[in-house]
């Protein structure tokens, strides 16, 4: 099923088949465990601590020099652990561009983080996601063409 409303300038490819199973490759057993704390952790650090301090504590203390996943990839395994974590109502797309933003700095990516609004019917709306170079990671339709940007972290 191909979907038309697919921005074809995003930095991730959306498969039109559903993923299959496979095994992880070494190199993505500890980003996967790193994902996996994260997403467990973040959902609680958000709801107790100010946004700006939970983003400083993310910072890696180091980076990996010659990146082993591009930016699609460790994108794609911070989804799918984050879809199975807890969130206690934080939302999803927050946590997933948490867990994302750490990981592509650890991995020398030079990732944004960004938060919009809109208001939809007169009700508010948010999203959160992350842009390199400009462009959105992952996400189907480029979302600042949809929503206000109010809140851009880089460093």
């Amino acid at each position: 099923m191909h979907n038309a409303n697919v921005n074809s300038a995003a930095l991730c490819f959306l498969p039109t088949n559903p993923p299959t199973m496979r095994v992880p490759r070494a190199r993505e057993l500890t980003i996967m465990f790193r994902s996996g704390m994260l997403a467990a952790l973040e959902p609680l650090l958000v709801r107790v601590l100010p946004l700006p301090r939970v983003l400083s504590m993310l910072q890696p203390r180091s980076t990996v020099r010659e990146p082993s996943c591009s930016a699609p990839e460790l994108a794609r395994i911070a989804d799918a652990l984050v879809r199975r974590g807890p969130r206690f109502g934080v939302g999803e797309c927050l946590i997933r561009s948490l867990v994302r933003y750490h990981l592509l700095r650890r991995f020398a990516h030079n990732a944004v983080l960004l938060i919009g609004g809109r208001l939809d019917e007169g009700r508010f709306e948010g999203h959160c996601w992350i842009e390199i170079d400009g462009q959105s990671l992952c996400e189907s339709n480029d979302p600042r063409g949809i929503f206000k940007t109010f809140y851009r972290f880089e460093i």
